[in-house]
């Protein structure tokens, strides 16, 4: 019966770690998240700005074939196979995909630590928390160690977006005017 009363007695102190814990990974994740979300979206930009010239070099490589005009033909073909060459090198569509990747798994662990530290903490049995919260964690450990590495430009950018305030819940925001 001890024990049980311990318990009691901790509980208050346990869920304000276990809160605090889940805060740390869903701010984590958030910079994880729009890290790898920029670096995406800017790879993504590279495959278009690379790929659509290639394509339509060598369209008018082919055109310019039909016209017999061969020193305009190699160069348009030469650059084609240059732009092409540099992106199956850079491969920046499967770069942008992975970020995108990453970006997703981060965010689907971002609103799990938001519920927990928001619902389960008050509404689950004390004991099962800690395997919940350890759970998440190692979660975030292995997306770490899977995913790319974000560019520091990428970082940056998260961390000036997110302190400019555009990744906060209007229902937040209210939230936070109203206690004031």
């Amino acid at each position: 019966m001890l024990a049980q009363d311990d318990n009691k007695n901790n509980s208050p102190k346990l869920i304000s770690a276990l809160t605090e814990e889940a805060s740390r990974i869903e701010e984590d994740c958030l910079y994880s998240m729009k890290g790898h979300f920029n670096a995406g979206s800017r790879w993504q930009k590279v495959h278009i700005g690379l790929g659509l010239p290639s394509t339509i070099l060598a369209g008018w490589a082919g055109i310019e074939a039909f016209a017999n005009n061969l020193e305009l033909t190699a160069l348009l073909a030469l650059l084609s196979a240059a732009l092409t060459a540099t992106i199956t090198f850079l491969s920046p569509q499967k770069l942008a995909e992975n970020h995108k990747s990453s970006g997703r798994e981060f965010n689907v662990l971002r609103n799990k630590a938001r519920r927990f530290k928001s619902i389960d903490v008050l509404s689950t049995n004390t004991s099962e928390l800690p395997q919940t919260l350890n759970e998440m964690a190692d979660k975030k450990d292995s997306l770490n160690s899977m995913s790319l590495d974000i560019p520091r430009w990428a970082y940056n950018k998260a961390k000036q977006d997110i302190e400019a305030g555009q990744n906060i819940y209007k229902v937040d925001k209210e939230a936070t005017s109203d206690s004031k």
